[in-house]
């Protein structure tokens, strides 16, 4: 842990966004506990009554009357009240730089992130902080926008009146360990997929700068680590059982046996099963770097500490509920035992359903409710999933896109007013709701879906499993469309039509090159811009939502990203750079958007109003793509997304810019 400077903090505070996620009160009695709660978002605790043990992240806290804690995402919370009755207030917020920041804010922020760091205190004017919290409280709970909008005044009201305390108690705070707390996940989670992309994220941190920072600490990078950690399981696993080398690799993450058989060769000099043969007969094995001591490589942390990163599609700080370890009444355990019993009566059921399903399908008795009970297992990108063969009520989740194209029978989708998609839905009459931040389980529920398919982050296993308790999922990657269509056809017996839309995009490609091509011949360069107020997103050929430009339609990427580009990590999405380094994208055709995906009405217009005010400034007129009539704008409700429907508005986006009618 490392101190940090509280100027620093007052910075990067007045440089942020906010938004307010949830406010709460809550009580919990003499029996009640805490235990494993990880902080779904950044997160203030203000304690009214009662004390307790506090530990956050492992650092303990005797918490009383008008103390306050503040953790970032992730940090594990435990709580054990030592009174009849211990009440707090948990105020959840998410926090970022406006865009991406200036390169110098986004430095300062990966090393003193404030919405990250820990520290507790008891403030010397607790009053003056808890009328603040009452009023936020209050204004939180009645529930319109305008209240809504109060509750975030009063956070800033009660930042700056609790930086002001904090200041004058000259009470430093403790910046996390990333490289320690990614060493403990990626133990923890070594058989999920991991990438550093994905862990950076987790710990709130960009990719490169882990990667410094493993290099610095470990003179190593998170990805040999990960592998260094999963060989020495895999030694372990042939050393001492009899598991198959598919058993193996499965357990830890990886699902191709033969490529998990070239990378243990590579790093233990010879192949699985002449390892193990080696380690049956006694033999000592050459050059192992993985030699087992009797310990894990990493010391597995006395309390419980699993990430869990619940973000779908582009927004979201995860679930905000919180389970609490009861000792259950007597009356509650009889109700538990006849829930169990009422359930082993219905998996009973299912079985001999299918019993007879199977049977029907051998006489050739198939009515429609048959053929709708019975099942196939698919994989997908967390597993396997037993589903109906032929689903008549499709809960979709981030792959509206897909099941549209395939005119698959949906009950209910995620999207809001304005994106593009709302539109077609509607004329569908199939039921759109979006819920910022989180998934709206209940109206899931509702929606009484027979399969559910959802866009999820590998890491997002709390989401998978929650979606899995209301019917069978599947999850597939939006990104790579083309490969995730083929594979939800086959999943739900639309194959052809899947392949007919692959077929038709296409096609369409390969005319909007050739069309491209002949407008503007193989000289023109373009580049991909998203401007703010305080800087400009630069993206490069490698981010999901724009390589289409680049990889597809097969423009030049412009000389001066290629710069931008040799300067970071291989495979980056792209750089935050300053307003002031507009005029150096010397790019012959410049393509700009402004928001995000799922931006409100409100926020669309806004985030278009400030493009307006920042095509008035000087350095924005000296781009020499501005200067010869060569600016594009597009939308970024489909431009930050994929899917067939999204990339072909690209094409057109593209060819209307490019192509002169």
């Amino acid at each position: 842990m490392s101190r940090m400077n509280w100027n620093d903090q007052l910075l990067l505070w007045h440089e942020a966004t906010v938004k307010v996620l949830d406010i709460r009160h809550i009580a919990l009695g003499k029996n009640e506990e805490l235990r494993g709660y990880l902080l779904p978002s950044s997160g203030f605790i203000w304690v009214t009554r009662g004390q307790a043990q506090v530990t956050l992240d492992g650092t303990n806290y005797a918490a009383q009357p008008f103390h306050l804690l503040h953790g970032g995402k992730g940090m594990c919370l435990n709580i054990f009240p030592s009174a009849d009755v211990f009440e707090y207030d948990m105020i959840f917020y998410k926090g970022n730089l406006a865009g991406q920041g200036n390169r110098k804010l986004q430095q300062l922020m990966e090393h003193c992130n404030p919405f990250q760091i820990q520290y507790g205190f008891a403030p010397q004017n607790p009053l003056a902080i808890h009328a603040i919290v009452r009023k936020m409280e209050e204004s939180w709970g009645k529930l319109s926008m305008l209240d809504r909008l109060g509750a975030k005044g009063q956070l800033y009201q009660f930042v700056h009146e609790l930086m002001g305390q904090l200041s004058d108690q000259e009470i430093a705070p403790t910046a996390p360990d990333l490289v320690w707390q990614a060493m403990r996940y990626i133990e923890n989670n070594y058989p999920e997929p991991i990438s550093v992309e994905g862990l950076a994220g987790l710990l709130g941190c960009s990719a490169s700068y882990l990667s410094r920072l493993f290099k610095k600490q470990l003179a190593t990078t998170p990805n040999d680590y990960l592998i260094k950690v999963r060989m020495d399981h895999a030694r372990h696993l042939l050393s001492d059982t009899q598991a198959t080398l598919q058993e193996i690799a499965a357990s830890i993450g990886y699902p191709d046996v033969y490529y998990f058989s070239r990378v243990f060769k590579k790093h233990t000099g010879l192949p699985p099963l002449r390892f193990r043969s080696r380690a049956a007969s006694g033999k000592a094995v050459q050059n192992n770097p993985f030699r087992r001591s009797g310990q894990a490589i990493v010391p597995h942390p006395t309390q419980s500490y699993n990430y869990n990163d619940n973000s779908y599609q582009l927004v979201g700080e995860g679930d905000l509920t919180m389970y609490k370890e009861l000792k259950l009444s007597v009356a509650a355990v009889m109700l538990l035992c006849m829930a169990l019993l009422f359930s082993g009566c219905a998996g009973s059921a299912g079985v001999n359903d299918r019993s007879i399903t199977a049977e029907a399908a051998a006489t050739g008795e198939n009515g429609a409710g048959q053929q709708a009970s019975q099942t196939k297992v698919v994989q997908h990108m967390l597993g396997e999933t037993e589903i109906p063969v032929n689903p008549q009520r499709i809960a979709v989740s981030g792959l509206e896109d897909i099941l549209l194209a395939l005119d698959a029978p949906i009950v209910q989708a995620q999207a809001m007013k304005g994106q593009y998609l709302y539109e077609t839905l509607q004329e569908r009459n199939i039921p759109a709701i979006y819920t910022p931040d989180s998934l709206n389980y209940e109206a899931i529920l509702d929606a009484k879906p027979d399969l559910i398919m959802a866009h999820l982050l590998p890491t997002d296993k709390e989401s998978y499993e929650k979606l899995s308790k209301i019917a069978p999922t599947i999850v597939y990657d939006r990104g790579d469309w083309k490969t995730s269509i083929a594979a939800i056809g086959k999943a739900i017996d639309r194959e052809e039509q899947a392949q007919a839309v692959i077929n038709a995009y296409n096609e369409k490609l390969e005319q909007t090159k050739e069309a491209v091509a002949k407008a503007v011949g193989a000289n023109h360069s373009v580049a991909f811009i998203r401007p703010s107020q305080s800087d400009v997103q630069v993206f490069f050929p490698a981010f999901v939502y724009t390589s289409l430009v680049y990889k597809d339609v097969g423009l030049a990427m412009d000389a001066s990203v290629a710069e931008l580009e040799q300067k970071e990590e291989e495979g980056s999405w792209g750089v935050g750079e300053s307003l002031e380094k507009l005029p150096e994208i010397t790019a012959d055709h410049l393509f700009v958007t402004v928001g995000g995906s799922f931006d409100s009405e409100e926020e669309a217009q806004m985030a278009l109003t400030e493009l307006d005010e920042i095509e008035q400034m000087k350095v924005w007129q000296e781009i020499p793509a501005v200067k010869k009539g060569n600016v594009h704008k597009v939308s970024a409700r489909h431009w930050m997304l994929n899917g067939p429907t999204a990339d072909s508005m690209k094409l057109d986006d593209v060819l209307k810019a490019l192509v002169k009618s």
